[in-house]
């Protein structure tokens, strides 16, 4: 699914005071992937072209120049694809601004009919084109891409920042959470694994308080029925209970799993000195993560946490 909405950039044929900011936004986007602009925008007759930008190309031969004319087309309003009708005599135009290569910059798509032209110039000068998947692949992988996403889709960007949060810079280097068995970085992963808990298996429940032995934390499968088997050799009187860390990572469980740790430390629950220090770390580890929003599908999720009971680890039934 598309990220970059490119109705926020306003139309070009409609004057507004905005009507050339897709073609400033073209300008700065080349800028960025590396292209010298030689002639910027301008609202006169443009002879069938929007900027000329150049291409400085280095190999075992020496620097070719490579020098592009740019037609801008922005038609993300209306959804069409760009036609042959809308960039027409690209060859000529190529020719007579004395450049060597086509670029077609669009906020939707060529159409068929178009890069079928495009195609049949091969041999000829070149051509290529940046689409609008083209264009937000770019601009979502650097930080200065996304500055400029930032000027020119500030409400396409801030909804993806939610979506894809970033941890807080709190600490000298970001956080990371490596799984018990096989070392992997969890923050790292899709499935951020689980957080074991493994509590004392208890005779007497008058007198013997809760007490937890260990905390760790592994990749889901594999790695966590390693350590389980491990935990459960070394050790026939303890019990283990998980959490997936990544509801955990979720403002709203962190929270209420804080206050439902402080509030077993006063009813007298204990830990072991080293699941005490396992148990501070993961919650350091984990912080940055939680100074944000909820994302989309935590949102989601939740709602769906609020239907599940306290006692079966959901969020739900508390008053």
């Amino acid at each position: 699914m598309a990220v970059l909405d490119f109705k926020e950039i306003p139309e070009a044929h409609i004057a507004t005071g905005q009507q050339d900011q897709f073609e400033l936004f073209s300008r700065d986007f080349l800028a960025f992937v590396g292209y010298e602009i030689l002639t910027d925008p301008d609202r006169g007759a443009d002879g069938g072209v929007d900027l000329v930008v150049l291409e400085k190309r280095t190999g075992v031969g020496g620097e070719t120049l490579v020098k592009w004319l740019v037609s801008c087309k922005h038609k993300a309003h209306s959804g069409s694809s760009v036609k042959p009708s809308d960039d027409s005599n690209i060859r000529d135009r190529v020719e007579a601004n004395e450049c060597d290569g086509f670029i077609g910059f669009y906020s939707t798509l060529a159409s068929a009919g178009l890069a079928g032209n495009l195609q049949g110039l091969d041999g000829k000068i070149e051509t290529q084109v940046f689409d609008y998947e083209k264009i937000e692949s770019n601009l979502l992988h650097s930080a200065k891409g996304l500055e400029i996403a930032e000027r020119y889709f500030p409400q396409s960007l801030d909804k993806w920042k939610t979506n894809n949060p970033k941890p807080a810079q709190i600490f000298a280097e970001d956080p990371k959470l490596h799984c018990k068995v096989c070392d992997k970085e969890l923050f790292e992963q899709d499935d951020k694994g689980i957080i074991q808990l493994w509590n004392k298996i208890r005779v007497d429940y008058e007198k013997e308080p809760k007490r937890y032995e260990f905390v760790y934390w592994t990749c889901r499968g594999h790695c966590d029925d390693v350590l389980s088997r491990h935990i459960r050799k070394q050790r026939s009187d303890v019990s283990d209970g998980w959490e997936d860390i990544s509801d955990v990572m979720m403002p709203t469980v962190f929270i209420k799993w804080v206050m439902s740790t402080f509030n077993e430390l006063r009813d007298g629950i204990e830990y072991s000195d080293e699941a005490f220090e396992n148990l501070k770390t993961f919650m350091i580890k984990v912080y940055p993560y939680i100074c944000r929003h909820l994302t989309d599908n935590e949102q989601d999720r939740v709602k769906s946490l609020m239907e599940i009971p306290s006692y079966m680890g959901g969020l739900g039934y508390e008053s």
